[in-house]
Formats: structure tokens, sequence, C-alpha cells
């Protein structure tokens, strides 16, 4: 008489369970390998995406560098450059022309007659180019469908520094109920490092950081 243990044994052997058990090893060693693939390909993308920035980082370097050296035509030519570009995208929204960031890049292109008057081109420069990065991040969001936008953090290429054009609330998330980090006066200046759909993440003067609507926000 066959006892259960002697049963389950035969049956741990039999010719069907051990294919089984062979096909099931070697699917675990399939996962494996793509697990390791996949962890290779990520670090790849990590060092590809790291030399990326630094390659933007440093033509972002050399291009400050320029506009120091910068000349009246030099400037009055990229003003006027940025000027187009704007129009260009206004004509193309129509009446979605009046998005935060496009009102932003206006504000802080008016803003360049003041410096180009005092003969300040490198100034006027700088502040032509944070109107231009401006501009190009709408463009380049109205130009990806919907479907494909990341709703997450966007860092901006140079910083821009900015003003609460009203007291406003400095919030520790991209969100009109998040937790507060304080309240800004009216005219506070601020730098802004990077945006998320109609906010922007800013640093204040005296150290406080957070997210602050566009709407609130204009040229210094």
């Amino acid at each position: 008489m066959v006892g259960p243990a002697e049963t389950a044994a035969r049956e741990l052997t039999c010719p069907s369970c051990e294919a089984q058990i062979r096909e099931l090893a070697r699917m675990q060693q399939g996962v494996a390998k793509r697990d390791a693939e996949l962890r290779d390909l990520r670090s790849h993308q990590r060092k590809q995406v790291g030399v990326l920035r630094e390659s933007a980082q440093e033509v972002t370097r050399a291009k400050v560098r320029l506009r120091r050296l910068a000349t009246q035509a030099d400037a009055a030519s990229y003003v006027a450059e940025v000027e187009v570009a704007m129009e260009s995208l206004r004509a193309s929204r129509g009446a979605a022309a009046a998005v935060p960031l496009m009102v932003l890049a206006q504000d802080i292109l008016e803003s360049t007659a003041a410096p180009f008057a005092q003969g300040d081109y490198g100034v006027t420069m700088d502040r032509a180019g944070q109107a231009e990065q401006l501009i190009a991040l709408v463009a380049h969001n109205k130009a990806r469908p919907r479907s494909l936008r990341v709703p997450g953090e966007v860092p901006l290429q140079v910083a821009i520094p900015l003003k609460v054009t009203g007291d406003s609330s400095l919030r520790r998330q991209p969100r009109s109920k998040a937790p507060l980090v304080g309240t800004l006066k009216k005219d506070t200046r601020l730098v802004a490092h990077a945006y998320r759909g109609r906010w922007m993440l800013v640093q204040a003067e005296d150290g406080r950081a957070g997210w602050v609507s566009q709407m609130r926000l204009g040229a210094p």
C-alpha cells in the first residue's frame, strides 16, 4: 500500500512536473535578465540626461558671456526677434494668447526698454532672453498633444527675476489648497526657477521658497 507521502513524492518527480519546473526556472531567469537590462537602460538614460543638462548649462553660460559684450545693435536686433516670436505665438493662439506665461513674457519684454535707453545692453539682452524662454515654453506645450503632456515640474534654463503684483500666498506645493510657507507682500522680489501648470517655483530675497500662482507675478 502506497502512503500519502510516497504519492506526493512521485507527483513531484513525474516527467510533466519536472518539465514545468524547468520551464518555470527558465522563465525566472528570463525575468531576471530583463530586470538587469532595464536597470542598465535606466542608468544609461540618467547618464544621458546628465550630459544633456550639462550641455544646456554650458550653452546658457556661453550666451550669458556673449550678452555681456552686446552692442546697441545686438540688443535692438535680439529684442526685435523676441517681439516677432511673441506676435507669432499670440497670432497662433488667438483668444488663448493671454495665458499667464505669455503675460509674464510680455511684461519682461517691455521691461527691456529702460536698460536699453540707459545703454545697459547686457541687461537688455538678459531680459529679452528670459522672455524668449517663456515664449518657447508656451510654444512647446502648445505643440505637444494634451495626452502627452507630463504634469510635472519644468525647470527654467535661466532663473527669471519677478515680483508679486499684490499680496500673495507662497505655498509648499503647486495647488491652491497646499500648506502655506508664508505671505508675500506686494512688490516682493522673487527669482523663478521652475514652473508647473499655472504655478511658478520661486525663491524670495529672505530665502523662503515655494509656489506662487503665475497670475500674481509680474516683471520687476
